[in-house]
């Protein structure tokens, strides 16, 4: 997505396209619709790990559903969801949270070590970081969960990159999206995040973020 939204930024004409692809990270519908009425071509996201490959297609202008590819089934014990099937050769646990619709459909709630517990209610960081960047004039944006002294969490900390936008219009947009209990305290704006070469976002940068916050309000 982070990709996607800099080549939506550029001026420069594309050749025609038949297809787009996006992986690494949580898409939102707005970015998809609008690669997709800019290139005039169906955006398809794919998900996968390391351990089985690519699981699972979906085109999320037209549906938040994932289809599995073919030849993979899902499948849920007391561990969690697993995959199997097609070129997973043995049964791989998947490290997220999985709700199955039926044989040929799921939705994804979120990576497992990325679930939210605060005041009694829970979320998910993929779904706080989706919120987030569907607000219009959000170029891009995290939440991240540190922990307390007692391994407890009580309050969030986002860092979002939106030029022209206050710190009052993002989270008036997200008190419209999300539980008034995981609003970011505080919002930090950013030039941009810290992410790698993949597009993704590695925990040690987003900690050095947070504490270069912490000794900047120290």
């Amino acid at each position: 997505p982070v990709h996607l939204r800099v080549l939506l930024a550029e001026t420069i004409a594309v050749p025609p396209l038949d297809f787009l692809l996006c992986a690494t990270a949580p898409l939102s519908p707005q970015l998809a619709s609008e690669a997709e009425a800019r290139f005039a071509a169906p955006l398809y996201e794919i998900y996968g790990c390391t351990e089985a490959g690519q699981v699972a297609v979906r085109r999320p202008a037209q549906n938040h559903e994932w289809q599995p590819l073919p030849g993979l089934a899902l499948f849920q014990d007391d561990k969690g969801t697993w995959v199997k099937g097609g070129h997973v050769e043995k049964e791989v646990l998947l490290n997220d949270v999985i709700e199955l619709r039926d044989r040929n459909a799921f939705v994804l709630h979120g990576r497992t070590a990325d679930l939210v517990n605060i005041a009694g209610k829970r979320t998910s960081l993929a779904h706080l970081n989706f919120q987030l960047n569907s607000i219009e004039g959000v170029r891009d944006g995290a939440f991240v969960m540190p922990e307390e002294d007692d391994g407890t969490v009580t309050r969030l900390t986002a860092f979002v990159v939106a030029p022209g936008l206050t710190g009052e219009t993002v989270m008036a947009a997200l008190r419209q999206r999300i539980d008034a209990a995981f609003l970011p305290r505080p919002l930090c704006f950013v030039e941009s995040l810290p992410r790698n070469e993949t597009g993704k976002l590695p925990r040690m940068a987003l900690d050095d973020l947070v504490a270069r916050l912490a000794a900047k309000a120290g």
